[in-house]
């Protein structure tokens, strides 16, 4: 008997094979899925931007508190509390810097640029109107730690209890120079939240890239 694929061999050709097309799981083409799909773009923050205007801000906290106490220091010695004998401004001089090395100084100064720099990350885009709002925690916290860096100043701790609540409602609490730093720490997040805000709308408003 004649052998069909040896008489007629054209009819018995085998079948090509065909190389697999980078196939994942399933049958899968995972090259062609990769080339289809968008590029996913992270979206623009606000952040960075946020965290330098509010270090600026903290910069002018400090210097404008630097000379909310010069001038304090001017008031006094106007007002006769400088002893006799003693210039304006070696008086001046004197009780400034006295006044920059104390915790009522710097610990406020940095308090304030910390909470203030992370009202501008939390915010990122947010309106001004936020920060209007939430500035007024910033000012509150900041009076907490004026008040709690006067307690530091004077070793509260060697105090009576009587003594520490006396020393902070009548020296600390109220000194003319704290409040200005509650002042200081209300206005600046509402001017420099608006310069955030306004870099915030702008990346609100741009355009989506199209997919």
């Amino acid at each position: 008997m004649s052998d069909p694929t040896t008489e007629h061999p054209e009819f018995f050709k085998p079948a090509p094979e065909e190389e697999p097309q980078g196939l994942g799981f399933a049958g899968v083409n995972v090259s062609q899925t990769t080339e289809d799909a968008p590029a996913v773009e992270a979206a623009p923050s606000n952040r960075t931007t946020g965290a330098l205007v509010a270090l600026l801000g903290g910069v002018l906290f400090a210097v404008l508190y630097a000379l909310a106490a010069w001038g304090y220091s001017a008031a006094a010695w106007m007002y006769g509390d400088s002893s006799e004998g003693t210039s304006a401004a070696v008086f001046i001089q004197d009780r400034t810097i006295a006044f920059l090395t104390t915790p009522v100084y710097w610990l406020t100064a940095i308090a304030f640029t910390l909470y203030f720099v992370i009202l501008a990350i939390l915010i990122n885009k947010g309106h001004w109107r936020t920060f209007v709002l939430w500035g007024l925690v910033v000012a509150i916290l900041t009076y907490a730690t004026a008040i709690g860096a006067g307690l530091l100043t004077v070793r509260a701790w060697t105090l009576t209890f009587s003594e520490a609540i006396e020393f902070m409602w009548h020296g600390i609490a109220f000194n003319p120079v704290v409040l200005v730093a509650v002042v200081l720490s209300r206005e600046i997040p509402i001017w420099f939240g608006g310069w955030i805000a306004v870099k915030g709308r702008k990346l609100r408003d741009a355009p989506e890239v199209a997919e």
